[in-house]
């Protein structure tokens, strides 16, 4: 009995062993090698990439800009409408209008236009409604503005006379200044405030805001 007990001992410790080898020897087979450090960063490198690209194509307008030249037709048109929160808010809107910035940009190098606004883009087959201003000679680090809007207070003293064209009209106007100007910024969509004490600027300014609001003809 007791040379079987120990026969049976070494059997159960070969086993055992045998057992243990191979539960080793399976968990080593599926364990993954360590890998370099910069395969690893390729690895997250190539996955922000594929974010990246997958966040433009998301957020790219791909509807169609249209620009239409200046008109004395535009003098019926609509004034420009007043942006929203809801608007300024939604970032499918923002990329919206500065698809039409890149598009103005387009067509103030190959013409000789000082300002344009909405009466000028047809999105989609529509008038583009909102108040927009886009100016071909950047004042300061303004390119374009939403809902632009002059407030004149009694210190505005000083006259200017301001030879003003759109489409085959040319006329001069009287302008006052200075002036404060407020409006969103049509790149990072914030509400600023300009005071305008340049005469030129002035003219500028308050030709773009008449022609917007439908009031210069």
């Amino acid at each position: 009995m007791k040379i079987d007990r120990g026969i049976y001992r070494v059997e159960s410790f070969i086993l055992w062993r045998m057992s243990s080898k191979c539960f080793q020897r399976q968990r080593n087979i599926y364990r993954d090698k360590p890998r370099p450090i910069w395969q690893r960063w390729a690895v997250y490198g190539t996955g922000a990439v594929v974010l990246v690209f997958i966040a433009w194509w998301m957020l790219r307008d791909a509807t169609p800009v249209l620009f239409v030249n200046p008109s004395s037709e535009d003098f019926n048109a609509p004034p420009g409408e007043t942006a929203m929160r809801v608007q300024l808010d939604d970032v499918y809107w923002r990329v919206a209008i500065r698809h039409v910035g890149d598009k103005l940009a387009q067509v103030c190098q190959t013409n000789d236009y000082a300002v344009l606004t909405h009466k000028n883009i047809v999105m989609g087959g529509l008038r583009m409604p909102e108040s927009y201003i886009y100016l071909c000679k950047p004042v300061g680090d303004i390119v374009s503005v939403l809902n632009a809007r002059r407030v004149i207070s009694g210190s505005a003293s000083e006259t200017v006379w301001c030879v003003e064209t759109y489409g085959n009209m040319t006329k001069r106007v009287s302008r006052q200044y200075p002036f404060s100007l407020k409006y969103i910024c049509g790149q990072t969509f914030t509400a600023r405030t300009r005071v305008v004490r340049d005469p030129v600027e002035a003219c500028t300014w308050l030709h773009a805001i008449d022609i917007v609001e439908s009031v210069w003809n």
